[in-house]
């Protein structure tokens, strides 16, 4: 797979919050933003699909938060 070099213009609270990304990741910023966009792809094809996401606050709760992304 041939690559492709961007430049990526970030304010200085999210790039602190890149780096943080990151270290907490044990990764760096690049592996970060491929994640991010592989996460996005997969949302994109969830709503294409019509399909919801749910967040579940407790491991037990019946309370669900659906998430919505236009």
């Amino acid at each position: 797979m041939k690559h492709q070099r961007m430049t990526l213009s970030l304010e200085a609270g999210e790039m602190a919050e890149l780096e943080q990304m990151a270290k907490r990741g044990n990764s760096n910023k690049t592996e970060v933003i491929r994640r991010a966009v592989r996460i996005y792809m997969l949302l994109e094809q969830m709503r294409s699909e019509g399909k919801e996401l749910h967040v579940q606050d407790q491991p037990n709760s019946r309370q669900l938060e659906r998430l919505v992304f236009i």
